[in-house]
């Protein structure tokens, strides 16, 4: 069964820290890693859990982390990545790696009423979260975060929706976010997302009528309609407009994340498509 890396990686992490760990049945050092990381899991009672992806059956996303080489490592916190290392390590090394990591992440440490509040509210908006870009859902986001701007995971949050409406306001807040990875890997995908939104395409020519026709099934909401239009503009024209189908689907996947139902959907058939 595929893995639902959302509801068992990603929402995990919101109630304690998630160590995945990328592995493959050829590989190795990963025999040798494996059981050491189980063994820390035990002795750790429940500090962290230990989630095991196999690279050959969840291609998808091991792509999206951009694993290259394995064993590779990643510990994820409240939906970010933490820290990472590749290769087969002692015991004592990752002993000391996840200490120095839990103990930054002050784990177990009390917050003020406020502080929960926010979080609490957050929470439950987020859950009403059904897909990205979500005009409706950016603007009961914005109210939030313009009330509680010290909350990272709502800046996070917002910019992903904010750089289809407001492509100048989210390149200022993505360079403002705590999150250094998650800024420097949208970075290059928020200025061509800028660049389409931006641009005024002629009805008369048929890619730059296909183009505008994605656009607007984008901002509208119709996005299995815009990411099918996307693939077949690639199909017939893949490098028209310096490649801006293929530019803007790979900002698309990106944005929506592994786990996004559309990502699953259609990314491999986009995939195809571009090579």
């Amino acid at each position: 069964m595929p893995v639902d890396f959302k509801k068992e990686v990603v929402d995990l992490s919101f109630k304690k820290p998630v160590l995945v760990d990328f592995w493959a049945p050829w590989c190795g050092p990963c025999k040798v890693l494996g059981p050491l990381l189980e063994d820390l899991e035990k002795n750790a009672k429940g500090k962290w859990i230990l989630f095991k992806i196999n690279t050959e059956e969840e291609v998808q996303i091991a792509s999206y982390f951009k694993i290259q080489s394995i064993p590779h490592c990643i510990l994820i916190y409240q939906g970010k990545i933490v820290d990472e290392f590749t290769g087969a390590q002692s015991k004592a090394t990752i002993e000391k790696w996840l200490e120095d990591n839990l103990n930054a992440l002050e784990i177990g440490e009390e917050e003020d009423v406020e502080e929960e509040g926010s979080a609490a509210d957050f929470e439950a908006i987020i859950s009403q979260q059904d897909q990205i870009p979500d005009r409706t859902f950016y603007d009961t986001l914005l109210k939030f975060v313009e009330e509680n701007p010290e909350q990272e995971l709502a800046q996070n949050a917002i910019v992903k929706h904010e750089i289809f409406f407001n492509p100048d306001q989210a390149i200022t807040r993505l360079k403002t976010l705590k999150d250094a990875k998650l800024m420097k890997f949208l970075e290059e995908d928020f200025e061509v997302l800028k660049e389409f939104l931006r641009k005024d395409f002629s009805k008369k020519i048929l890619i730059e009528s296909q183009l505008n026709e994605i656009k607007i099934k984008l901002l509208e909401g119709s996005h299995e309609e815009a990411i099918q239009n996307i693939i077949a503009s690639i199909i017939k024209n893949p490098t028209a407009l310096n490649g801006m189908a293929r530019k803007v689907g790979i900002a698309l996947f990106h944005i929506w994340g592994s786990a996004y139902p559309l990502t699953q959907e259609y990314r491999r058939e986009f995939d195809m498509a571009i090579y």
